[in-house]
């Protein structure tokens, strides 16, 4: 649970503060990976970011047993692209490298389906592991994918706020994933030893 809240609160707070501290950064126009490049000012702030992210996908993965493998093992993959994408940053603020940009669309795409496979045909599963919930989620990430792809080829007037929507709502599924699986347990009613 506590892997799941870092991812979206330390990828936002990431860009938040690594934008607020570049001079002249505009964060509707400039992709998260300016941030991170190897000529930003406070390239560390974002690439700290990633790094806690990939992380915490991978934790997510990993203890979200009651999922499907082949979705826990998308989202590790996710996970692990994000990581790349950190120690292979871009060289400079306006220009993507092939070695960036192959782990983040690899990171783009399978944190959008994961979610897809993850359900279970167990009766009484969580409404977050049932094919639907999985379903819609995949198809919401899939516009919002295909709304970024179609901003980079006409020119990327508003990559970094499309990147941005499409970042937060892959970060926040775990975390709604996660607080769907996660039952607290029914306090316990103990009868009295003796009646009376």
């Amino acid at each position: 649970m506590l892997a799941a809240a870092v991812a979206p609160v330390a990828l936002m707070t990431g860009w938040l503060t690594a934008g607020a501290t570049t001079r002249g950064y505009d964060p509707v126009r400039s992709s998260v990976s300016a941030l991170a490049a190897g000529d930003a000012p406070h390239r560390w702030i974002m690439t700290t970011a990633l790094v806690a992210t990939g992380l915490a996908y991978l934790v997510i993965a990993v203890g979200l047993r009651p999922a499907d493998g082949a979705g826990r093992g998308l989202l590790g993959l996710g996970g692990v692209a994000t990581l790349i994408m950190a120690w292979i940053p871009n060289a400079h603020v306006p220009h993507n490298s092939l070695g960036h940009m192959i782990p983040s669309y690899m990171a783009f795409v399978s944190l959008s389906i994961w979610s897809a496979v993850i359900a279970r045909n167990v009766p009484g599963a969580p409404t977050v592991l049932r094919p639907r919930f999985g379903q819609v989620t995949a198809v919401v990430m899939f516009v919002l994918f295909v709304v970024l792809v179609a901003d980079i080829v006409t020119g990327g007037a508003t990559l970094g706020l499309r990147e941005r929507l499409l970042l937060t709502a892959q970060s926040i599924v775990p975390l709604v994933v996660v607080l769907g699986v996660v039952r607290l347990p029914s306090p316990v009613v103990r009868e009295p030893a003796f009646p009376g």
